[in-house]
């Protein structure tokens, strides 16, 4: 198992609470940072002393760490749920038919009942494997009713939903970049977990944020009802099992969720 960094969540507040406080919209990926590495803070302790004029602030863009994973042939990566396993159901997993929007479902959904572990809200969710992290929707902003009708609308008018209209029912979401074009997303997040943002290390195990339901139409129709993870394992534009049958998209991820010898 690798070496694990666990995240602090905000003091004295439970998980579940400390998590839903650390809500947020799409983040924007870029840092900024001094030219020494150090980042730009809102204001300068009082006291420090200024940074030279001659130090100026630059764009700072995650990057994964060197990688030897192989996308055809991808193991050694840890559930997102401890002690969970797969569902036993084929239309909560990768490349199952989503006939509403006219398109297929790209992860895997971790529901309460089907995964061999409790699923609630808060319930922490884990990086699957070591990179960096790339997005943390520290500032989601909750779907209302009026989003709802406006993207089902859209997507009625258009036949499908576009990558936006998906990105927004995804929800609240952390990405981590495993490197070689491979990027796992966390998505419905109710919290991301406090110190996850743009250009942290995370590792196999690491808490990244909490169980909900956020982005999904049943967070504003039936509040409670929709309470899961979604997780998705891209491979540049793609997802792992895209264009393949149940059989054998179920067989990528047993092999993916594999431990290492």
């Amino acid at each position: 198992m690798p070496r694990r960094h666990f995240v602090v969540f905000l003091a004295g507040v439970p998980l579940a609470a400390g998590l839903a406080a650390c809500i947020g919209g799409d983040a924007d990926p870029e840092v900024m940072v001094f030219a020494d590495g150090s980042p730009v803070g809102d204001a300068p302790d009082a006291g420090a002393p200024a940074p030279s004029a001659t130090v100026e602030a630059v764009p700072f863009s995650p990057t994964a760490p060197p990688s030897d994973l192989d996308a055809d042939d991808l193991t050694g990566f840890a559930i997102p749920i401890e002690e969970a396993c797969l569902p036993s159901r084929d239309e909560v997993m990768p490349n199952a038919p989503r006939a509403y929007r006219n398109g297929v479902h790209e992860g895997v959904d971790f529901y309460h009942g089907d995964v061999c572990t409790d699923i609630s809200l808060g319930t922490p969710v884990r990086a699957m494997y070591r990179g960096v992290v790339v997005r943390a929707d520290h500032d989601y902003e909750e779907l209302t009713l009026e989003d709802v009708e406006r993207l089902d609308a859209k997507t009625a008018e258009q036949g499908d939903s576009d990558p936006e209209t998906l990105d927004v029912y995804r929800g609240r979401q952390v990405w981590v970049d495993h490197g070689n074009g491979i990027v796992t997303r966390y998505a419905h997040l109710s919290g991301v977990a406090d110190g996850v943002a743009p250009g942290l290390d995370v590792y196999a195990g690491d808490v990244i944020g909490a169980v909900g339901e956020s982005g999904t139409p049943e967070s504003v129709t039936a509040p409670g009802t929709e309470l899961h993870l979604h997780a998705e394992v891209r491979i540049e534009d793609g997802f792992l099992g895209k264009d393949l049958p149940p059989e054998e998209v179920r067989g990528l991820y047993q092999r993916l969720f594999e431990p290492v010898a």
